[in-house]
């Protein structure tokens, strides 16, 4: 059975690191990357181009950053920025993501494993990007 790859990449973008992740082929399951670190806006770019690139991504999604109440705020500001700038520079289409909480979640699950494992050096910013990943598949899987 030929089965058509549908690859998405997820980028929970920071002030001093960038988290990245990535679907399996069917779309269903987000997993973290890599954390690589946030330089300047068009190196930032580059560099997640290129990741989508790699992985042959069929999307980009992008976490905003709202307010609890759900209004922009500066960083969700700066995210709307760099998704655009992101759109101009590649023919993958990319997509924002409500990511409230999220590094708030990773960071619960990897304390939860840092007491299993005693490893105490795992990105959180990639876990980030794979929650706000894993949001997006599960919403458009649902249909």
């Amino acid at each position: 059975m030929n089965t058509i790859s549908r690859v998405f990449i997820g980028v929970d973008l920071g002030d001093k690191r960038i988290g990245l992740s990535k679907s399996d082929p069917l779309g269903l399951i987000a997993s973290p990357v890599k954390t690589i670190p946030a330089l300047n806006i068009n190196t930032d770019v580059q560099n997640v181009v290129r990741f989508a690139t790699e992985c042959d991504a069929q999307k980009i999604i992008i976490g905003l950053p709202l307010l609890m109440s759900g209004q922009k705020g500066s960083q969700a500001n700066k995210a709307s920025t760099f998704a655009k700038l992101l759109s101009g520079n590649t023919s993958i289409p990319v997509q924002a993501e409500d990511e409230r909480l999220s590094s708030k979640e990773a960071e619960n699950i990897l304390n939860f494993n840092r007491q299993k494992s005693k490893n105490k050096n795992k990105p959180l910013d990639s876990y980030a990007a794979a929650i706000i990943l894993q949001r997006y598949l599960d919403r458009i899987n649902k249909a």
